[in-house]
């Protein structure tokens, strides 16, 4: 054979072996099973992250739950030493409800919450015969900003109404009024 005949050949070989390399190659990248199998790689590395980050998660959320059930413990202590202290101290419960006292008498005109919080204190001042009355909480605030208008000092004041005399400077600080009297 000639030269002139074999670079053909060799050429229309060489094209032909090229030709069916690539169609091989591009059927095997671009078959259903490659796409398919490079899909489920993708999403078991996606679900491999996802349950990393769910671990991770769950953990910081156990991690707060022990911290509040620490600190809830902690303030269902406190809670419970705070009780102690108060059934160990009357003072503090008089004094407590002395508070709800005042209020109620500086807001005479509201009516009283049935929330069954105990009743304010009722203030009970002696009359010219010396017998003790019931008064309503509205006219001991009229009484003490009266008294204290005309200028009687406020020793002179729980004296006449019967009440204390932390009970006048309550009611002196919650009316604005300075205490110059003492």
């Amino acid at each position: 054979m000639s030269i002139y005949l074999l670079i053909p050949v060799i050429s229309i070989s060489f094209c032909l072996f090229l030709f069916f390399y690539f169609k091989w190659y591009i059927n095997k990248r671009t078959s259903a099973s490659k796409l398919l199998s490079d899909h489920w790689t993708e999403v078991n590395k996606l679900i491999a992250q996802i349950d990393a980050a769910t671990d991770r998660d769950f953990r910081l959320i156990e991690d707060r739950i022990t911290k509040l059930k620490a600190i809830l413990e902690d303030a269902d202590k406190r809670i419970a030493v705070h009780e102690q202290k108060i059934a160990r101290n009357p003072a503090a419960t008089l004094y407590t409800n002395l508070g709800r006292g005042i209020r109620a008498a500086l807001k005479p005109e509201q009516p009283q919450a049935a929330s069954g919080l105990s009743k304010p204190l009722q203030f009970k001042p002696e009359t010219e015969n010396g017998a003790a009355e019931r008064a309503s909480p509205g006219h001991i605030r009229d009484q003490i900003e009266t008294l204290i208008m005309q200028g009687i000092a406020p020793a002179e004041i729980a004296s006449r109404l019967n009440i204390s005399l932390s009970e006048v400077d309550l009611v002196m600080n919650l009316l604005g009024k300075s205490k110059t009297y003492h």
